[in-house]
């Protein structure tokens, strides 16, 4: 064992076999076995407990990029948009669905990479929830998930999109790397279409100013909290005509839950799934697109980048993400991921 990449590895699986959260529902501890005889940092990968995940990806994952399969995550039932079995461990609120448990494990560092499944915001949206970066591509085993149709809450046909939930922007890097390497060799620094911003958001003159983009424009927009089918046309229709689109959104499920069972159930409650604040992310596999979200400072609130799935595209909006990207929050990080805060030492 190399020292401290394999007590590292060995603390991150002592928290899984605890499993504080109720958010791992299997842990692979004796991968640690890898760390004996190389000096490789091998990154530990949860994944959602579903199908639609092919162990081809994990493979790809694991050559590519030194990924190693530790959990199985736990999930809200039915793929419900918020998981009333777990919590979030930042407020404590439902934590949000469907891929509820492969976010609390990345966040409270059992694992470097969460990989989960998103047809209506299920990656997204809990990512943002704990402010991690999310992204989702239909691009991602394209071939093996549309074995598997499937109806939302509302009534729209989709197909799942797989996708990744990281602490940082440059694991996120690493990740997406080690899915797509072909995507290495593209160049997009001459790919200067217009960025897009929704006029209601008021967000154009701060994206300017971080990026010093020149060519960012607002445009209106149908109403973000309401039906998702206006919301769909409006991806579809704008996204061709802009390298990619920015929404800000959230706090998701902060203020209410953004949740179809509880939303349908009269006046009051269609206001609380209002107040759950989840807008395009709910849409953007729907309008078959790639998206990814960098976590602002504030709680639960973060960037939504949207593109179409053309690779140029894609690395397009990554190298802009990147300049959006923040550290993780210290202080979130001291508290949720400090492995002595699960063993203290105890009164004996």
């Amino acid at each position: 064992m190399k020292n401290n990449l394999g007590i590292n590895a060995a603390k991150k699986s002592f928290i899984a076999l605890k499993n504080p959260y109720q958010s791992v529902i299997k842990a692979f501890p004796e991968i640690i076995s890898y760390f004996d005889s190389d000096s490789i940092d091998y990154h530990y990968v949860g994944v959602k407990n579903k199908k639609h995940i092919p162990r081809s990806l994990l493979d790809k994952l694991k050559e590519n990029g030194n990924y190693l399969l530790h959990t199985v995550d736990a999930y809200s039932l039915g793929g419900r948009a918020i998981d009333i079995s777990l919590n979030n461990p930042i407020s404590g609120r439902p934590m949000t669905g469907s891929s509820s448990g492969t976010a609390i494990n990345v966040l409270i560092g059992i694992n470097d990479l969460g990989i989960g499944t998103d047809g209506g915001g299920s990656v997204l949206a809990p990512a943002m929830a704990v402010n991690l970066f999310g992204f989702i591509s239909n691009l991602i085993e394209e071939n093996h998930v549309k074995q598997f149709p499937n109806q939302s809450t509302d009534k729209i046909s989709f197909i799942v999109s797989i996708g990744y939930m990281t602490r940082t922007f440059q694991e996120m890097q690493k990740a997406i790397g080690a899915t797509f390497p072909e995507w290495n060799n593209i160049d997009s620094s001459a790919h200067d279409l217009p960025i897009f911003t929704l006029h209601t958001q008021n967000i154009r003159s701060e994206i300017v100013e971080k990026t010093q983009h020149s060519k960012v424009i607002s445009i209106a927009h149908p109403d973000l909290l309401g039906p998702r089918e206006p919301l769909i046309s409006f991806l579809n229709s704008h996204l061709t005509n802009c390298d990619f689109l920015i929404s800000e959104e959230g706090p998701i499920d902060y203020r209410g839950l953004g949740d179809t069972i509880i939303g349908h159930m009269g006046e009051e409650t269609s206001l609380q799934q209002r107040l759950g604040n989840k807008g395009l992310v709910r849409v953007v596999n729907m309008a078959n697109a790639t998206a990814i979200v960098i976590p602002k400072k504030e709680f639960a609130t973060a960037y939504v980048l949207i593109c179409e799935s053309i690779p140029l595209k894609i690395k397009t909006m990554l190298n802009f993400a990147e300049k959006l990207a923040l550290p993780p929050d210290e202080l979130t990080h001291t508290y949720l991921s400090n492995f002595d805060n699960y063993f203290p030492e105890e009164f004996i």
